[in-house]
């Protein structure tokens, strides 16, 4: 009996690797909080966010703990991890944008010219090509499904360390993507060549936000409001990674090389927006890597 107790128990514990990305979400929310307190934005509809999280750790708990399926536990958790992430992500970035900078997309147009990219060129190749610009929009929207699917796949494949990778390095591409988007803000290609714009979905929140002409935000409303550096870019790079070695690589890397193709022209992107991604997905993995170690001693 007491060695039963104590295997239970044992189940119980929270162990560090599940604590950090808790305390790392709650640091942020609570710098969020501080300063939504001194630049008041709002952001409603929050709420169905906190319960389901709420429901997913329940569910990662109880699984977990009475061990009667890990793989469940596994992806109840992670799952709850990311759509938490996606919140206080989405938030980082408004909050950011908030700060009015200067608009850099001349300056991008030109390093676009000088390594050799004409934006409007590729634009009007794939325009012209109904069946290509078709397979390069579902690849470029497949992001949140894969990410998804891999919570999933990695789960029930005993590929916790995957899961784990995965999820600390996008968190970290994210923080740092929504620091530098917001130093570094510019409004993307369609806007900055006035083509498209129906396509620019994040147009009217971004320019809301610098003309503090919109204060609130319902959470469902939110764009995807970065240009620089490309966060479809790290997500795309993020994945390929996570799959190396594994038996659906080939597959991974296909569609997200089609996600990279696509990145200029369904997410108004410059190519140096892709290239400053690649950078810091690079510091992503790099710090993940180090984050993992620390939480194996």
């Amino acid at each position: 009996m007491n060695l039963m107790q104590g295997t239970i128990s044992d189940r119980q514990r929270i162990s560090p690797r599940k604590l950090a990305p808790v305390v790392f979400l709650a640091a942020l929310a609570l710098a969020e909080a501080l300063w939504l307190r001194v630049h008041p934005l709002v952001f409603s509809g929050t709420e169905p966010v906190f319960w389901t999280t709420l429901v997913l750790l329940g569910i990662s708990w109880i699984y977990g703990s009475s061990g009667r399926s890990l793989a469940l536990s596994e992806m109840s958790f992670y799952a709850a991890l990311w759509i938490v992430t996606a919140l206080i992500g989405a938030i980082l970035t408004y909050l950011f944008a908030s700060l009015n900078l200067p608009l850099l997309d001349a300056r991008f147009t030109r390093l676009d010219q000088a390594l050799g990219f004409n934006w409007r060129a590729f634009y009007d190749f794939v325009q012209q090509h109904p069946l290509l610009r078709a397979l390069l929009t579902l690849a470029y929207y497949s992001g949140l499904l894969q990410v998804f699917f891999s919570i999933i796949y990695l789960s029930h494949s005993g590929r916790s360390d995957r899961n784990e990778e995965l999820w600390w390095a996008s968190s970290i591409a994210l923080m740092l993507t929504a620091l530098l988007s917001g130093l570094l803000p510019a409004g993307g290609t369609l806007f900055f060549h006035s083509i498209g714009l129906e396509n620019a979905v994040h147009l009217p929140h971004f320019m809301a936000l610098r003309d503090e002409s919109l204060r609130e935000f319902a959470f469902g409303d939110l764009k995807g409001i970065v240009t620089f550096p490309s966060y479809h870019t790290s997500i795309a790079l993020l994945l390929i990674h996570a799959y190396r070695q594994l038996g659906l690589f080939r597959g991974v890397l296909a569609l997200n090389v089609l996600m990279l193709i696509s990145t200029p022209i369904n997410g108004g992107h410059y190519l140096v927006d892709m290239l400053g991604s690649g950078v810091v997905t690079v510091i992503s993995i790099y710090l993940t890597r180090r984050i993992q170690y620390l939480l194996q001693q």
